[in-house]
C-alpha cells in the first residue's frame, strides 16, 4: 500500500502529540512526587526524546 504525503504528515503529527503527552505527564507525576522544576524538566525532555524516538522509528517501519 502507498502511504500519500498527507497520510505520513497525520502520522507524524499524532506521534508528536502523543509524546507531548507522555512528557508532560511524565513532568507532572516528578514535580508531584516532591521534585523541584529542574528533576521535571529533565524527566519531561527525556520521556519526549525517548517516546518519539521509538514512535518515529515505528512510523518508519510502517511507512518502508
Amino acid at each position: 500500500m502507498r502511504w500519500d504525503f498527507r497520510t505520513r504528515v497525520l502520522l507524524v503529527v499524532v506521534a508528536v502529540l502523543l509524546s507531548l503527552t507522555a512528557s508532560l505527564s511524565a513532568a507532572l507525576l516528578a514535580y508531584a512526587t516532591g521534585g523541584g522544576g529542574h528533576q521535571a524538566a529533565g524527566w519531561g525532555a527525556g520521556t519526549f526524546a525517548g517516546s518519539m524516538t521509538i514512535t518515529l522509528g515505528v512510523l518508519a517501519i510502517l511507512l518502508s
